[in-house]
């Protein structure tokens, strides 16, 4: 093999490594995400928490007009993404302040913040009066004048994408432009808002790889929970969009998504546009979930943006999720007539086992009868060696039988707790497909029959009781047995209430000839990782040679 194939090879195997960490990377985001869409409810009370301590300082009627004023400032902030009215309503208060104390400087500063909240919230014709005819740029001073040209540039920016008329759209390029030239000029390079607009030029001309570099720089310098996280977070997912990176591009808008929800954010886009990828990516359920918080989120934050916004994917989402419901409903059918016929199954199992141990009970009789009747044949012929010789012949011939019983009830109970086990594990994959359907919107009367988990508990804990109950009548002696091949120190005593632990249960089913780790796993429902981790650690504490630790479980009773 030449050193081309080689390197072609090797290409090959660091692709198929990157794809499936990609993978990973992307499922354990989303479920992060799911997480704290559960938790999304404490990080809103966090926000009515700071809402009510800025209401609370506003009862001291002590208080100047200009503390009202800064009060109102930060309950604005409070409500920007959060509440657009009582985001309004905050402004209209700082402007009546503004105005009772005859400072135009402060009376611009609201306008400025109106004009930019009515332009993210999609109210163009509101911002565009303010922004022409409602702030005095001529005495702005430096800071004001770029929060007015932000302002400007934020506007053009939007309504750029949201107007079809061409003419319009150009004239809005044009003026974007414009803002855009005079923000850069009076601002520092080092600055965030020169940043941002230097990747909103870029991602505008197509430099999608000195966009990306550049803002990856910007969100290494913020904290997950921040709200310009969960912007600039958006922005990269766009970025990674427009470079064909669709795994990054999932991975930053649940990123952005998180941050809205860390920070309480109901005017977001994030969740939006992510459950519009899933549903190309055929993830139906959590586009369904995702696209129904973020229709709520839009709702509560009541501005017309974002419902317009969801009003374009929604139906998709809501049909294929439709479809999908049909699908599982009829799935559910069959796993259900499946799981009728599994019970049948395991019934004539177990039936099958009772009449094994009756077998085995009348074969014991049949034992002890013979055994009395060859000592009273001892007592009477004495020394009488030939039919001694038959009697012990007929005495070897049953212990064969009883011997090959054993080995047949030993098999058939490894049988059977595989059997029970297997039908653990399908129960337990139909009830989590059950509650998973129902959380989705199945029913109640089926959730009421379906969502318990206490059921595969209790099917799980008896098998655990009949497995040791089973396992100690045939071997009642095998904890002090097991025990005595371990060092005084590390043996092993089950708990209260307990006859065997864990420990014990694996090294029970050594005894019975199963060894495979695996197998163990499956028949104990822990992972093989665990069942090894046991087997190691027991093995170290074995007096005598460890590697034939295991041999001598197996003759424990014999």
């Amino acid at each position: 093999m030449n050193k081309r194939a080689l390197h072609y090879i090797f290409g090959v195997i660091i692709t198929l490594f990157g794809m499936v960490n990609a993978a990973h990377a992307q499922r354990d985001i989303l479920v992060e995400l799911d997480n704290m869409l559960d938790a999304a409810d404490g990080y809103v009370n966090a926000r009515y928490a700071h809402i009510r301590s800025y209401e609370a300082m506003l009862n001291n009627h002590e208080l100047s007009p200009m503390q009202q004023y800064n009060i109102y400032s930060d309950l604005y902030n409070e409500y920007f993404a959060f509440q657009f009215d009582k985001a309004v309503e905050s402004l209209d208060r700082r402007y009546d302040l503004a105005q009772s104390m005859g400072s135009r400087e402060l009376m611009m500063d609201v306008q400025i913040d109106r004009a930019m909240l009515y332009t993210t919230s999609a109210m163009f014709l509101e911002a565009e009066e303010i922004l022409e005819k409602g702030i005095d740029t001529l005495n702005l001073q430096h800071n004001q004048l770029i929060d007015y040209y932000s302002a400007q540039h934020r506007f053009h920016c939007d309504f750029w994408h949201y107007t079809s008329d061409g003419e319009v759209r150009n004239r809005s390029g044009q003026k974007r432009a414009y803002y855009r030239s005079r923000l850069l000029a009076l601002m520092d390079k080092d600055e965030t808002l020169h940043k941002v607009i230097t990747i909103r030029n870029y991602t505008e001309n197509g430099c999608w790889e000195e966009a990306d570099k550049l803002n990856r720089t910007l969100l290494g310098t913020l904290s997950p929970d921040q709200h310009e996280y969960a912007m600039y977070a958006y922005d990269q997912a766009r970025i990674c969009e427009a470079m064909e990176q669709h795994d990054e591009m999932i991975e930053w808008f649940a990123r952005s998504a998180i941050a809205d929800i860390q920070t309480a954010t109901k005017d977001n886009a994030s969740l939006c546009s992510l459950a519009t990828v899933l549903l190309e990516c055929d993830d139906i359920d959590r586009a369904f979930r995702y696209i129904t918080i973020s229709l709520n989120d839009a709702l509560f934050y009541n501005a017309k943006l974002r419902p317009w916004q969801i009003s374009g994917v929604m139906p998709d989402i809501e049909k294929a999720y439709q479809a999908k419901q049909r699908l599982q409903s009829e799935e559910l059918k069959h796993q259900e007539e499946h799981s009728r016929h599994l019970a049948i199954i395991i019934s004539i199992l177990a039936a099958t086992l009772l009449a094994i141990c009756c077998y085995m009970a009348i074969l014991l009789s049949r034992r002890n009868k013979d055994a009395r009747k060859i000592g009273e044949m001892n007592e009477r012929i004495g020394n009488s060696n030939i039919e001694l010789q038959t009697l012990n012949d007929k005495l070897a011939a049953i212990n064969i039988d009883l011997r090959e019983a054993n080995a047949v009830k030993e098999e058939y109970i490894a049988l059977f707790l595989s059997m029970c086990s297997d039908y653990i594990e399908k129960l337990t994959t139909l009830q989590r497909n059950v509650r998973r359907k129902l959380s989705q919107g199945k029913g109640a009367e089926l959730e009421r029959e379906m969502s318990s988990s206490s059921i595969m508990d209790e099917e799980l804990q008896n098998f655990y009781d009949m497995f040791d109950n089973a396992f100690l009548n045939l071997y009642p002696n095998f904890v002090d047995e097991f025990n005595a091949l371990l060092k005084p120190e590390t043996r092993v005593e089950p708990k209260r209430g307990e006859r065997l632990n864990t420990e014990l249960r694996i090294f029970a089913l050594i005894r019975l000839g199963i060894s495979d780790s695996s197998r163990i796993a499956a028949l104990l429902r822990y992972s093989v990782n665990t069942i090894y981790n046991y087997r190691a650690r027991t093995k170290s504490n074995a007096i005598g040679d460890r590697d034939s630790f295991e041999e001598r479980i197996k003759t424990i009773g014999k």
